[in-house]
C-alpha cells in the first residue's frame, strides 16, 4: 500500500516538474527579443506577442513593434528592412501587409508604381474579376465607394457614357430607362445606399515619409508575386482602398468590369438601387 501510495505521489509530482520545464517556443513567447537574442543567437529562433513585427535596428539588437513603428523605424533609417525575416513568419506579413495597405502615403506610390506598369494593372484586374464573379459582394466595395462620393460619382458618369457596350446594355435594360425617366429630385441625398459598405478614412494610420529608404520594402513588396497578391487581395476587400484607388485609377477599374457582360448587368442592377447615382445621372 505504501509503495502504491510512492510511485503514485512521484508520478504527481514528476507531471508537475514536466509542465513547468520552459521550453524554446515558450521561453521565446514570453522573454523580450533582446533576452531570446543572448538565449538563442539564431533569428530563426526569435518570436513576437501577437500583432507585433520583429526587425533588427542598426545596431544589431532585435526588436519586437507595431507595424506602425516597424514602418517608421525603417523610414528614419533606425533599421534596415530585412526581407528574409519577414517572409519566414506569415503572421508579421500580414500584420505588415495590412498596415501597408491602410497607409494611404505609402499606397499612392503603390498605385503610382501600378499606373506605370499597365501590365500589372491587366494582371490584377484580370484576377479581380474572377474573384468578384466568385464572391459578388466584392463588386459593392468598388462601386459603393465610386457612386457615393460626389467627385468620384460624375468622373463614373462620364466614363459610362463612353463606353458603348454599357450605353446599349442601359438602354436596353426597361429598370434602367424607367428609372431614369423618373422626375428629378431637388437636393441629391448623401446617405440612401442600401447595398454600399460602410468605410471612413483613418488619418492616423498615415504617416509622412521622411526619405526613400521606406520605398525599398515597398519594392520587395512589389515584386514578390506572393506579397503583392496578397496585398491586392486586400484592396479588393477594403472599399476605403477602393475609394482612393478609384481616385487614380478609375478607368483601369471599370473598364475591366463594363466589358464583362455578367458584370455589366450586376452593376446596372446595383446602380438603379444607387438613389444619389441615379439623381445625378438625371441632373445630368
Amino acid at each position: 500500500m505504501l509503495t502504491t501510495k510512492f510511485i503514485f505521489l512521484f508520478i504527481i509530482l514528476f507531471g508537475i516538474l514536466f509542465i513547468s520545464m520552459p521550453t524554446h517556443e515558450s521561453s521565446a513567447e514570453y522573454f523580450p527579443p533582446r533576452k531570446q537574442w543572448k538565449m538563442f543567437a539564431d533569428p530563426d529562433m526569435l518570436t513576437c506577442k501577437d500583432g507585433l513585427v520583429l526587425l533588427q535596428k542598426n545596431n544589431g539588437y532585435p526588436a519586437c513593434v507595431t507595424p506602425t513603428t516597424y514602418v517608421k523605424l525603417i523610414d528614419r533609417d533606425f533599421a534596415k528592412y530585412d526581407f528574409r525575416l519577414i517572409s519566414n513568419r506569415p503572421d508579421m506579413t500580414s500584420y505588415l501587409i495590412v498596415h501597408l495597405e491602410s497607409n494611404p502615403n505609402i499606397m499612392n506610390h503603390w498605385h503610382d508604381m501600378m499606373i506605370k506598369n499597365p501590365t500589372v494593372i491587366e494582371t490584377t484586374m484580370s484576377d479581380w474579376i474572377l474573384q468578384i464573379k466568385e464572391e459578388p459582394r466584392l463588386l459593392y466595395n468598388i462601386l459603393g465607394p465610386i457612386a457615393s462620393e460626389p467627385e468620384l460619382r460624375e468622373k463614373m458618369i462620364v466614363i459610362m457614357r463612353t463606353h458603348s457596350q454599357m450605353e446599349d446594355s442601359l438602354r436596353n435594360n426597361p429598370a434602367w430607362m424607367i428609372s431614369v425617366h423618373k422626375s428629378v429630385t431637388q437636393e441629391i441625398p448623401h446617405e440612401n445606399c442600401s447595398w454600399c459598405p460602410t468605410y471612413t478614412y483613418d488619418n492616423s494610420k498615415s504617416i509622412t515619409l521622411q526619405s526613400d529608404r521606406l520605398m525599398d520594402l515597398i519594392h520587395h513588396f512589389w515584386i514578390n508575386d506572393e506579397m503583392s497578391t496578397r496585398m491586392y487581395k486586400l484592396m479588393l476587400n477594403d472599399p476605403t482602398h477602393m475609394a482612393m484607388m478609384s481616385d487614380k485609377m478609375m478607368d483601369e477599374i471599370l473598364y475591366p468590369i463594363m466589358n464583362d457582360p455578367q458584370l455589366r448587368e450586376e452593376m446596372a442592377n446595383l446602380l438603379i438601387k444607387h438613389q444619389a447615382f441615379m439623381d445625378a445621372i438625371r441632373h445630368n
